[in-house]
């Protein structure tokens, strides 16, 4: 029994087929099922059901994956552990971000970040949120920039900042003139929002509900800069959150009353074992200037 039979176990699980999980961990497929074959034996259960066209894990089988995975997270653990035990920010960082983040945050910080953590190599992914989650539970990423949501009660989080929400609207609107706009000013207006799996889009219909506000079904985006190009051309409003509130032509942006947030933070998992790497970026974040300005600044 050894680390490598638990890794061909997991590809198999993942795969649920013998030669792709062989191709996935770079042997033949004799080898791997002939391992498969011998630890099961060690173990004294069958860990796979082969007798249909895909490999499916039996009872006993799902109850032992859950246990190899659990070995292979805090062997992972571990290595990392001695290897950045004294410099956990050294080397390379695999981070997820959020599309409704990372166009607007990675511009105001990247040059001074590295520039300041210069042994860091930063390597940033973007992702949904469903997708950075499953991602922090395989290892695949070390933490993550996103908004707090429930789903994040599992992970360590660490607060970053706190960011308003702001209404994007054609300089032609019906909105122009106001100096906040209420949500109830939005039950006539064509409510434009992104689509589904965005959890911006999820924080921002649970206020509009509260306020009865209805959301078009006519266009849905995939990012932020989509839906302002529509908004730019008066075919709607859109939701924005400050840090997109840069100038860009024939777009005019109004305060919420009541004001609305999103408080954005750091997650990583919660044994993760460069914490106090981490909290140190973060207290790096919170003291940088340009950020600041940014959230402070008057629209």
């Amino acid at each position: 029994m050894n680390l490598r039979d638990f890794e061909y176990v997991k590809a198999v699980a993942s795969y649920k087929h013998f030669r792709k999980a062989a191709d996935a961990c770079f042997i033949s497929q004799p080898t791997l099922s002939g391992q498969i074959k011998k630890l099961e034996q060690e173990l004294g259960t069958i860990i796979f059901d082969r007798s249909t066209k895909q490999v499916t894990l039996t009872s006993d089988g799902q109850r032992l994956l859950t246990q190899i995975e659990l070995i292979l997270e805090n062997t992972r653990v571990l290595k990392d552990m001695a290897a950045r035990s004294n410099e956990p920010l050294k080397g390379k960082l695999k981070v997820g971000i959020i599309p409704t983040i990372a166009p607007y945050l990675l511009p105001v910080l990247l040059t001074s970040m590295k520039e300041t953590f210069a042994d860091s190599q930063f390597m940033f992914v973007e992702m949904q949120t469903a997708n950075i989650l499953s991602a922090l539970d395989d290892g695949e990423l070390d933490f993550a920039i996103m908004a707090d949501v429930s789903e994040l009660s599992n992970y360590h989080t660490l607060a970053l900042y706190k960011e308003d929400f702001l209404v994007a609207a054609s300089i032609e609107s019906k909105l122009c003139g106001l100096k906040k706009v209420a949500l109830t000013d939005l039950q006539d207006c064509n409510l434009l929002m992104l689509s589904d799996g965005h959890c911006f889009k999820d924080q921002a219909l649970k206020f509009c509900f509260s306020a009865g506000v209805a959301v078009s079904n006519k266009y849905k985006g995939n990012s932020i800069e989509t839906l302002l190009a529509l908004v730019a051309m008066n075919d709607g409003v859109t939701f924005v959150p400050k840090l997109a509130c840069a100038d860009r032509a024939g777009i005019t942006y109004f305060p919420i009353f009541p004001n609305q947030q999103r408080k954005v933070v750091f997650a990583c998992r919660k044994y993760y074992p460069h914490i106090l790497g981490i909290e140190e970026l973060r207290d790096w974040f919170s003291n940088h200037t340009a950020l600041q300005r940014q959230l402070d600044r008057n629209i």
